[in-house]
């Protein structure tokens, strides 16, 4: 009998590289559901309770902010109505929270404060920022990979980060990278994370750096509005500036321009700390088919190559 991997199994089997991985988002909102009355967390539990039924207003409504992913999160046996909005793409990337006291409460949400320097406002009350906070994909309705390498993850990161500050959460993309998580409030991505990786990844977010083998990509850049495909190419491009010049620290480098060569060809270039500028030229093309999910037929994805210019 031919035994089949998990398109987790093959990700990890081919090496595939997770830099320039993650789709860019501005402002995560993370609401604590289950939906009972919805299916539970289905394949595309966001999605579908965005189409209809008493959810779906409150939905629209968060849909309504400018490069807005919408995940639901959820602890085991917890039953409440946490809510959070990391807004990342800011210098100092921030995320709040408030307890609802019904799902109505997101349409008192005033999407103007968002940009505004001060707490966001739910129905007239501040919310509460906080420091940290960690999601974990463990949503295996929506593939299976989620739930076998996502549930030891966010077992152990809760045990390393505190019960408090680590959620579950529905579909962020790249299931086939699982685990995969989330580490706010910078917004910073990771994939093929195991649970001895988690002691390491807690103490390094909390001291302000970059596990880079790890490293899918950010939310966002701060400052920057970039169409998917130059947000994609700079995920790619820092991941190997950083493991180049052995730059780690999440401050330590800022994108300055992402210039779009044609023909799938990119120039990224970053700002150190130290004033110095980093180049590379990053060319985007399509991989041999490969499972992006379990039970998907294979289909090409966007593979990444990265030549640095500036010297490092």
């Amino acid at each position: 009998m031919e035994m089949t991997m998990s398109c987790a199994e093959e990700s990890r089997a081919l090496e595939e590289t997770l830099a320039g991985s993650f789709k860019p988002a501005d402002t995560f909102f993370l609401i604590e559901s289950n939906l009972p009355d919805y299916g539970g967390w289905g394949s595309g539990a966001v999605k579908a309770a965005s189409s209809s039924g008493e959810f779906a207003p409150f939905l629209r409504h968060l849909q309504g902010t400018p490069r807005a992913k919408i995940l639901f999160i959820r602890r085991p046996l917890a039953d409440g109505m946490n809510f959070y909005i990391a807004l990342t793409n800011q210098l100092e990337p921030k995320i709040y929270h408030a307890e609802l006291d019904g799902y109505a409460d997101l349409l008192g949400l005033d999407i103007a404060s968002l940009a505004e320097a001060g707490a966001p406002g739910i129905n007239g009350r501040e919310m509460t920022q906080i420091d940290e906070l960690y999601t974990v994909c463990a949503n295996g309705r929506h593939d299976p990979c989620c739930a076998a390498y996502g549930a030891p993850v966010y077992q152990e990161m809760a045990r390393q980060a505190g019960e408090d500050r680590v959620w579950q959460t529905t579909h962020i993309g790249g299931h086939r990278m699982a685990a995969t998580l989330i580490a706010f409030p910078q917004g910073i991505v990771y994939g093929h994370v195991d649970p001895h990786d988690v002691e390491s990844l807690v103490m390094n977010h909390r001291a302000g750096y970059i596990l880079t083998h790890k490293y899918r990509g950010r939310g966002c850049y701060a400052g920057q509005v970039l169409d998917e495909a130059a947000h994609l190419a700079a995920g790619a491009a820092e991941a190997v500036i950083r493991e180049e010049a052995r730059i780690y620290g999440l401050d330590d480098l800022r994108l300055r321009d992402v210039i779009d060569l044609n023909d799938g060809q990119w120039r990224v270039s970053f700002r150190g700390r130290n004033g110095a500028t980093y180049t590379a030229e990053v060319g985007t093309r399509m991989s041999a088919p490969r499972r992006t999910s379990c039970g998907d037929e294979p289909k090409p994805m966007p593979q990444h190559d990265v030549r640095l210019l500036a010297p490092i």
